[in-house]
């Protein structure tokens, strides 16, 4: 089959590996899409440090059940699925995988040369769950941005923090699942926030109440029009960047006694203005990828939101051309909410 590997920062090649077998338990899936993810990009440059060399990468994925090993009743050969990528809840060996950074297997991260940029990819049958009827397999792939967000939703749930009004700081595809999101989970006014119009317009089509950040805009003032567009502070905010800047201004605008829910995570390190936070009662609630329950949960949702869902894809690639892709991507030649791997 082909595959795509990743040999260091910048440089992928598409390569000749051998077709895998299901084994037991598992479903041999012929891959029909694949998402770029920005954390794809991130470890094709080597910038994130979260992509080893030798590996495939591609990780939100969907395909066609092409056949099943011994044990499997479910899915069945035919059916449309889509990937839930986490499949065990520990490292990889060093023989599998990249164990450095995170303490279990995901498909197309960190275990080696199974990734989703391949004709074929074998996974246990629990995690291939089917697609509902009629969603598309481009749009099938957005499972996962929104199970992120439905993560992070659950996270606050489960700390009984709750928000009427909420402002989240980006307007890429995770900022944007959140409106999805945020709506779903009864947040009844919502902020978005970016530097460019056109995701901002996006936003608003969503139903979240456009504020554009100027780069000269000092964070307070950038929080008197975010105050202004919800008629009082946001009791959550949301960073979907995870930059240092983008935390500032999570920090400027959430009311006191509200929440900030962390979900990008570019920046190493941030600054951290202790006395303001004791004294105004802020939480924090870190939150990273997903769980069953979350991804579960967005593909349930997934068939209310799936017209919103499939403007986020801008843009299709072969496999061939994908590194190219990345390239552009990653040097800003192109610009994208979400490009699909076609194969």
């Amino acid at each position: 089959m082909r595959a795509l590997v990743y040999n260091g920062p910048w440089d992928m090649t598409l390569e000749d590996l051998p077709k895998p077998e299901p084994g037991t338990g598992e479903v041999l899936v012929k891959v029909k899409t694949v998402g770029i993810c920005g954390s794809d990009v991130h470890g094709f440059t080597g910038e994130s440090g979260r992509r080893a060399p030798g590996m495939v990468m591609g990780h939100e994925a969907v395909g066609v059940v092409e056949s099943v090993g011994e044990g499997v009743s479910a899915p069945k050969e035919g059916d449309l699925v889509t990937v839930y990528n986490i499949i065990a809840e520990t490292a990889p060996t060093p023989e599998e995988g990249d164990p450095s950074f995170l303490a279990k297997k995901v498909i197309g991260v960190n275990l080696a040369k199974r990734g989703a940029m391949a004709d074929y990819l074998t996974l246990p049958a629990e995690s291939a769950l089917v697609v509902p009827e009629g969603v598309s397999p481009e749009v099938g792939i957005l499972v996962e941005p929104v199970a992120v967000v439905t993560h992070g939703f659950h996270r606050l749930a489960a700390k009984n923090i709750a928000a009427n009004r909420a402002a989240i700081v980006g307007s890429g595809t995770i900022g944007l699942s959140g409106i999805l999101v945020a709506k779903e989970s009864g947040v009844k006014e919502i902020a978005i926030l970016d530097t460019i119009q056109e995701k901002l317009d996006r936003g608003q089509t969503f139903g979240a109440s456009p504020v554009r950040v100027e780069s000269s805009e000092s964070v307070e003032s950038v929080a008197d029009r975010v105050e202004t567009a919800l008629g009082d502070k946001p009791d959550l905010v949301v960073d979907a960047v995870g930059s240092r800047s983008s935390f500032q201004q999570c920090l400027a605008l959430v009311k006191p006694g509200g929440a900030v829910l962390l979900i990008g995570n570019l920046a190493k390190e941030v600054s951290l203005p202790l006395q303001d936070i004791v004294s105004q009662e802020i939480s924090f609630v870190g939150t990273y990828g997903f769980d069953r329950r979350a991804f579960e949960d967005a593909l349930r949702m997934v068939p209310n939101i799936k017209e919103k869902l499939a403007t986020f894809i801008e843009g299709h690639c072969s496999l061939e051309e994908t590194p190219g892709t990345m390239t552009k991507l990653a040097k800003g030649d192109l610009q994208a909410l979400k490009i699909v791997i076609d194969l």
